[in-house]
């Protein structure tokens, strides 16, 4: 946990360009690169209306406090604290890859979830107005994910606001990971840091029986291959 930790990275503006190019050239901004980064590596801008709209959802007085459970970016804490806000992180992913169970390993889930809580997200009831929790639920094991939404539940205050993102893959399909640079109220930079496998597919029945305790969903469509989804307590 930190508000003031910075990830030392120098944000890019390559990709601006080459969004510009494409459009000169009449090309799609939505062919499979630009989901997450050009064919060469390049990251690249992504637009997203939930992350619109999840700062609408919780505009307050200043105070107000998100928390960040991606990769720690400079970006991101310095757009919070510009808003008014108090940002903790806690990067969770590659915590939670070491407690995914290795083949043919049998794991008693109640004593795998509180191994990883006895740890990790020891937060306050109703502590925080916003939670960022971007793609994770795509990686979480089994024996963690509904302890895990419990306790985000239980950290944010009512009428608060998760927003996660949730690939269209298969169960078990390999997919990039990213860090989600916040560019704008409505713009990410998504820079890749590795390689993970999805641990179930997720529709819409799905996600809404994840978060079956919040008051409320929105789902957002996009062009790419994520779907984005608030979940109002």
């Amino acid at each position: 946990m930190s508000d003031s930790m910075s990830d030392g990275a120098v944000i890019s503006y390559f990709g601006d360009f080459k969004r510009l190019l494409r459009r000169a050239l009449g090309q799609s901004e939505t062919s499979p690169a630009a989901a997450g980064e050009t064919q060469d590596g390049t990251p690249v801008l992504r637009r997203s209306s939930g992350l619109r709209e999840f700062w609408k959802g919780i505009e307050g007085e200043p105070g107000l406090q998100i928390l960040d459970m991606g990769a720690v970016s400079q970006a991101n804490i310095s757009f919070i604290t510009e808003l008014g806000y108090k940002v903790y992180t806690a990067d969770l992913l590659q915590t939670i890859l070491r407690f995914i169970p290795k083949e043919g390993q049998n794991v008693e889930p109640l004593v795998q979830a509180e191994a990883f809580f006895r740890e990790n997200l020891n937060f306050s009831e109703g502590q925080f107005d916003g939670i960022l929790c971007w793609d994770l639920f795509d990686f979480v094991p089994d024996s963690l994910i509904k302890p895990l939404v419990a306790r985000l539940h239980h950290c944010l205050r009512p009428k608060g606001a998760v927003l996660s993102f949730f690939h269209t893959g298969a169960a078990g399909q390999q997919v990039k990971m990213y860090q989600y640079r916040i560019r704008s109220e409505d713009t990410l930079q998504m820079t890749e840091r590795g390689v993970g496998k999805l641990q179930r597919h997720f529709n819409n029945r799905t996600i809404e029986n994840l978060f079956r305790e919040f008051a409320s969903l929105k789902f957002y469509l996009s062009r790419d291959n994520l779907r984005e989804v608030i979940s109002i307590r």
